[in-house]
């Protein structure tokens, strides 16, 4: 069955490790989302590199959110968007950091659904880019981190900023409101939500939000253990199943400087001192890690084995998912032809 992955972040130094574990998992090809410099003369060397692997790596670029501020700053990006996509660029990444972290002079935080954004929503569509944008986290990042937190071992140490509870963030409503009005504003544009939307934990919403939305998509990136935890995988199945059209595999395996190092794959999300001591060759360990990682996604989409402790973390106290075993014509959809549709070569 061919796969591409929808959801990477490949720095390109590490363009070759990528291309081992995509051959080993049987990955066609990868969409890799570049970080917040990845416009202009950046973005132009990285897709040099890239272009050494044809047809392998598909790269989403940014707008330079640091100007966000400057007059004109939606014409500007907009513009700047046209010439990356001249350049080979083929869809835009949007972060969580819009909503939660840009704020204006006068401190208040930059609202998703600005008006003063939509020459860049418009722009992608006029191009024919589709746009990832990652609004907002799982519910649990605004609760307690105690031990009803289903992501009580990440939320401290190392991830600890993640949590927002009682730090006067916009609620988690409250941005995927204001995502969804983007969305509706710009029927001509394909937007792409990473993280089964941030609504994994209430598919019914999700699907409330596809019906809604046409031309929004998702991707399942990061939410695996969500799931398909026993009490939810039977409504994942037929969610997936209902919404075989909607929804793209990705993994958001990472290939860093950060990570690499550590020999573990960065989105298996252990705190740095959990991590045990790396393979003297640390990037063979990573591919390992990696293709491990990878493949306890094919387990969870394409059978119906139960995964104890698989490769995510996120509870302390441990827990197991339960594979899906999809239909082989809705798995090809969700594995790569939604994708292949959707997401220029």
């Amino acid at each position: 069955m061919r796969v591409i992955d929808a959801h990477t972040h490949v720095f390109p130094q590490f363009a070759d490790l990528a291309v081992e574990v995509m051959d080993r998992c049987g990955i066609d090809r990868c969409v890799t989302l570049e970080w917040h410099d990845g416009f202009g003369p950046t973005l132009e060397q990285h897709l040099a590199i890239f272009n050494r692997n044809p047809g392998r790596f598909t790269v989403f670029g940014n707008v330079d959110f640091r100007r966000i501020n400057e007059p004109d700053f939606g014409r500007t990006a907009a513009e700047q968007l046209e010439r990356d996509v001249a350049s080979g660029m083929r869809g835009l990444k949007i972060y969580k950091a819009l909503g939660l972290e840009y704020r204006e002079p006068n401190g208040e935080f930059w609202r998703i659904n600005d008006p003063r954004l939509d020459p860049i929503w418009a722009k992608a569509g006029d191009l024919g880019i589709p746009i990832l944008l990652h609004a907002g986290d799982p519910p649990a990042f605004w609760q307690p981190v105690d031990e009803k937190n289903f992501w009580n071992g990440v939320l401290y140490g190392e991830y600890a900023w993640w949590s927002y509870y009682r730090k006067g963030y916009p609620s988690l409503d409250e941005l995927l409101g204001e995502r969804n009005q983007v969305i509706a504003r710009h029927p001509g544009t394909i937007f792409i939500c990473p993280h089964v939307g941030s609504r994994s934990e209430c598919l019914q919403l999700a699907a409330d939000d596809l019906d809604a939305l046409p031309n929004l998509y998702y991707d399942i990136s990061a939410r695996i253990p969500v799931l398909g935890l026993p009490e939810h995988h039977r409504f994942s199945r037929e969610f997936l199943t209902r919404y075989q059209d909607r929804v793209l595999f990705g993994t958001d395996a990472i290939y860093d400087d950060t990570n690499v190092r550590t020999g573990v794959q960065a989105q298996c999300l252990f705190q740095p001192g959990e991590l045990p001591l790396p393979d003297p060759d640390f990037r063979r360990a990573y591919v390992e890690s990696t293709v491990h990682f990878i493949e306890s996604h094919y387990s969870f989409l394409l059978t119906g084995e139960v995964q104890e402790n698989p490769p995510f973390k996120r509870r302390l106290q441990g827990y197991s998912i339960v594979g899906l075993a999809l239909d082989g014509a809705v798995a090809e959809k969700i594995l790569w032809q939604n994708a292949a549709r959707l997401i220029p070569g």
